[in-house]
């Protein structure tokens, strides 16, 4: 009974993966508002109704789309970061370039980024997707505050909104010229912008007599853990 529910499981999950494949080729060529849930089951070779009765309906099979393109690239963040910040900032590095250059991701983003533009639905979809993955980025930011005891001056969620949107807008300048975006500007600007940012902190509180740890933040990990996921398309 035990191994039933377990090749029971397994065929659900493939299920699951080949609809979002499917839903990731249909959605970055025909965009959110000219995809239709019969292709995307077409594509998939599975019927209209595993889509109803998995995601509910075209935006719940989008919503998951996204979830798992977050999920996946946090977790390869994460682990980059469990090898300390220089793993984590390789990680985002690694992101960046191969966001870039993949025709897919590139199609989703600029086809979801005009759709939500043109549809409150959407908009208020992506705009969630977002505020999840700034979260996940505000708490890797507190965290590298907790373990070094820096301070960056700016609130963690503020922080997250620079980091995430400077991810964005490298993969965007990274399609229009690759060479423009070299391996590591990620990295080094994180890095730059948060010694810069905890210098800046430290200064105000040794004027106020209550200076900082004194180490670097750079290579304490402010800036290592500061950073998220992909965030987004």
């Amino acid at each position: 009974m035990a191994e039933v529910r377990r090749r029971r499981a397994r065929g659900v999950a493939r299920t699951r993966a080949v609809l979002l494949e499917a839903a990731a080729e249909v959605f970055a060529e025909r965009g959110y508002d000219g995809a239709s849930v019969d292709e995307i089951a077409g594509t998939a070779g599975v019927s209209v109704g595993s889509i109803y009765s998995r995601f509910g309906s075209k935006r719940g099979l989008f919503r998951a789309l996204m979830t798992e393109y977050m999920d996946r690239d946090l977790a390869r963040v994460r682990d980059g970061f469990a090898g300390g910040p220089a793993g984590g900032l390789r990680a985002l590095d690694d992101l960046v370039q191969e966001t870039a250059a993949s025709r897919r991701e590139t199609l989703l983003d600029a086809e979801t980024w005009a759709s939500a533009m043109r549809t409150p639905a959407l908009r208020s979809l992506l705009a969630e997707h977002e505020n999840g993955v700034r979260s996940s980025a505000a708490a890797l930011v507190r965290r590298g505050r907790a373990a070094t005891g820096h301070e960056l001056g700016v609130p963690d969620d503020e922080f997250a909104v620079v980091l995430t949107s400077l991810f964005h807008g490298l993969c965007r300048q990274h399609r229009l010229d690759p060479g423009s975006v070299p391996p590591g500007l990620y990295a080094r600007t994180v890095l730059a912008l948060s010694r810069g940012l905890a210098e800046q902190a430290g200064a105000g509180q040794a004027g106020t007599g209550h200076a900082g740890t004194g180490q670097g933040p750079a290579e304490q990990g402010v800036a290592g853990q500061a950073a998220a996921d992909r965030p987004g398309r």
